[in-house]
């Protein structure tokens, strides 16, 4: 079955990549569009099997976007939409669904959940699993328990909740650009990892830290990182099996 292909919206860099970097981890390729402009030359150059839009860019915002391309007779004109932005509430999820999208994707984003709303409006798409022991090496993390299974489920536990705040860390040290921290804050998280056997984000903290300069930021490496952190969050979450 061919890939699906989606077009991607967003004035921000980091989200950009993202995007590109989660929708190729779930077996789906993408077109980027830095701002509305771009979104409606894109979408009427070709056909989309969905669209993901930020709700604000610079000119044409995604609600904008998106109306044009419903008034119009273009190849996008019927395709699902989902709206993205920070900090959005149910309120104004059931405002923009009234609107035309399908569903709103609240930043920052999680794989699990940009997984989650496009089955919603990709029938035909089967997300590809990842072999478990890339994810999640219960060896690893029985060795670092010494084959303690409690300790391992323990620890997990807590490596869950340290990935979920990971996404919104990310976005801080983004802001300030802060390389120093961003390399004690890879150091405690490389840790965890490796206590919880997490060896595809193991790799990524030792992408990331590759790509640290202090003359231009890494954001397709920290995109890259919180890719990683969501399939882990994913393999955490499924049914447990005996270690």
């Amino acid at each position: 079955m061919p890939r699906p292909r989606l077009l991607v919206a967003d004035d921000n860099p980091l989200s950009l990549r993202f995007f590109a970097d989660a929708l190729d981890a779930l077996g789906i390729d993408s077109v980027l569009a830095a701002d509305g402009e771009q979104a409606l030359a894109r979408a009427d150059g070709g056909a989309f099997d969905a669209l993901i839009l930020d709700l604000r860019m610079p000119g044409l915002g995604g609600a904008q976007v998106l109306a044009r391309l419903r008034g119009g007779s273009g190849p996008c004109r019927d395709a699902p939409a989902l709206a993205s932005s920070a900090g959005l509430d149910a309120a104004r999820a059931r405002a923009l669904q009234a609107s035309g999208f399908t569903a709103a994707l609240d930043k920052p984003l999680t794989l699990a959940a940009l997984a989650a709303a496009l089955a919603n409006v990709l029938p035909a798409w089967s997300r590809p699993v990842a072999a478990d022991g890339d994810v999640l090496d219960d060896a690893q993390a029985l060795a670092a328990a010494a084959g303690d299974a409690g300790i391992v489920r323990a620890l997990r536990g807590l490596f869950d909740a340290e990935l979920a705040a990971l996404p919104t860390e990310i976005a801080a040290l983004t802001a300030s650009a802060d390389v120093a921290a961003l390399r004690e804050r890879l150091h405690r998280l490389d840790a965890s990892a490796g206590f919880c056997g997490a060896r595809r984000l193991q790799r990524a903290i030792a992408a990331l830290r590759s790509a640290l300069s202090d003359a231009q930021w890494p954001a397709a490496a920290c995109a890259a990182l919180l890719v990683s952190a969501s399939q882990v969050r994913a393999a955490l979450a499924a049914p447990a099996a005996d270690c």
